[in-house]
């Protein structure tokens, strides 16, 4: 029978801790304790650098290339109805040129992604993580498969609305994995890996859009081929993912116990454990009432009114000064290079520095000096629309590092799906809101769309500014507390504190990145 025995003095008093290197070991249980408070039997975990290293390594082979080839194919899935608006879509199912139907069949994508995006995150608090996303990727690939059933406007307008549904999911179940995998300072590069497939995914949907438009004597509309083909791969991908993605640590097969112990000491100092599937509702009360998180909600739904747009008709403002539709196809693999590249770049950077707004300015100004491009040059210079058309992609650099903002600084595993969420929610409503602002009686030119571009943009990186000074000062605020209060030494109790899911406002030891 295995003994119990109380932790004196301690914010865990009735849990009970183990010892990994007997049989006779004793559970760790804490109500509301985060499940690497038991991996890590109440204790710090002593590791040597060489061990660290080893189990970075196997978390990042057995992660790593499963997000990235998700987001590929989630990306792809997305911006599908961009390509095949090009191939013959739009008169396939008999879409009014002269009104908005194209418009609302990219936009209603979003509103079955913004009706689910809050179930969606109680469900990703609640369920195995991994097992919930993975089921979601196969009915996503299942419905985007149904896409080449359709003949009519009513039809496009269905299949968008539930792939946006099922869609939902995926990007704040990666911030979480993230967040739970891996240190503060680790956290930009790989958001930024996973992120700068959607770059790949521009270079090879160019090409095989390309490719795809020269079939003009098939059985099957070149466009049908398309969502099949995608359809397909994403629905084997969600069930490889079931099998092989851990929900967290604690059931990762691919890790011995002792790893398992490793990779929660790891995470220890981003003061939240490996996650809990308690859902507290204090910690969402205490979301909706942080200014950080509707300055994110706000950012996210600037930035992404412009992406919402260009991510629609990227290909018909391409084609409007080139005037060529298979040649705008092609055209458009070069913007993948300018996404991935700033990706990379800027995670890199932000990782390095351990900071996240400063490099995410930095990152926006490439979109809104490429909405100003699109803006002032003319028709007749088509070289140079396609350099502001395609710095336009590093726009998705800038959103990443605010969600791996929301990652390092967001502390409290119910608190963060909530902020998630509600960030997620505005990206969504962002991106339903933009593609109305290319409006049919202004094409092929859609002046207006590019001026809005321009400004939405401007106006995020004037919100990137206010979240680093709100963050500076909160920093220096509980610097001079303690500092009055002698409470700064880091104690045994607050190390175990880390693993309580307790939120940044609970933990007066922590430290937001700027």
């Amino acid at each position: 029978m295995a003994e119990t025995k109380k932790v004196p003095q301690d914010p865990i008093a009735d849990a009970t801790y183990s010892d990994p290197e007997v049989s006779d070991s004793k559970e760790i249980t804490a109500p509301g304790a985060d499940p690497a408070l038991a991996l890590t039997h109440g204790e710090r975990i002593v590791y040597t650098p060489e061990e660290g290293r080893s189990v970075l390594s196997k978390i990042d082979r057995r992660l790593l290339p499963l997000l990235c080839w998700v987001y590929a194919l989630q990306f792809a899935d997305k911006i599908s109805l961009n390509y095949a608006s090009l191939m013959g879509i739009r008169e396939d199912t008999h879409l009014d040129p002269n009104s908005q139907q194209y418009s609302w069949a990219s936009s209603i994508f979003y509103a079955g992604f913004i009706l689910w995006e809050f179930p969606t995150t109680y469900l990703l608090r609640r369920l195995p993580i991994a097992k919930y996303t993975s089921v979601n990727i196969v009915i996503w690939g299942i419905i985007l498969t149904c896409h080449a059933g359709v003949s009519s406007y009513a039809g496009l307008l269905t299949v968008r609305f539930f792939l946006g549904v099922f869609e939902a999911t995926v990007t704040p179940a990666f911030v979480i994995i993230t967040s739970i995998w891996y240190r503060q300072a680790e956290q930009g590069r790989r958001m930024g890996y996973w992120l700068s497939c959607n770059g790949i995914t521009l270079i090879l949907m160019a090409v095989i859009a390309y490719g795809l438009s020269a079939v003009t004597d098939s059985l099957i509309a070149s466009w049908k081929i398309l969502f099949l083909i995608l359809g397909l791969m994403t629905s084997i991908t969600g069930v490889a993912c079931y099998l092989l993605l851990p929900d967290n640590a604690a059931n990762a097969n691919f890790l011995t116990d002792r790893e398992k112990a490793i990779v929660a000491e790891r995470v220890r100092d981003n003061f939240q454990g490996i996650g809990s599937q308690t859902w507290k509702w204090y910690q969402f009360r205490e979301a909706l009432c942080d200014v950080r998180t509707w300055l994110y909600v706000l950012y996210s739904l600037l930035m992404n009114i412009p992406n919402g747009g260009i991510t629609t008709f990227g290909s018909l403002v391409v084609n409007s000064f080139v005037h060529n539709s298979r040649l705008a196809l092609l055209l458009g693999a070069p913007s993948g290079l300018f996404d991935t590249g700033g990706k990379l770049f800027f995670t890199w950077l932000s990782d390095k520095l351990l900071d996240r707004s400063l490099p995410s300015f930095l990152a926006i100004m490439f979109p809104m000096v490429g909405g100003i491009m699109m803006v002032c040059i003319p028709s007749s210079a088509p070289a140079g629309l396609l350099i502001g058309y395609y710095m336009i992609s590093v726009s998705g650099a800038s959103w990443g590092l605010v969600m791996t903002m929301i990652s390092n600084n967001t502390v409290g595993y119910t608190k963060k799906a909530t902020v998630n969420g509600l960030q997620i929610l505005a990206y969504g409503a962002g991106n339903w809101i933009g593609p109305q602002t290319f409006r049919s009686n202004e094409a092929p030119n859609y002046e207006h769309a590019k001026i809005m571009v321009a400004i939405m943009y401007g106006l995020a990186a004037c919100v990137l500014i206010i979240i680093r000074i709100v963050n500076w000062r909160e920093n220096k605020r509980r610097d001079k507390m303690q500092a009055e209060d002698g409470t700064a030494e880091v104690t045994e109790e607050v190390e175990r504190a880390k693993f309580l899911d307790l939120t940044d406002f609970e933990q007066p030891h922590y430290r937001y990145v700027l």
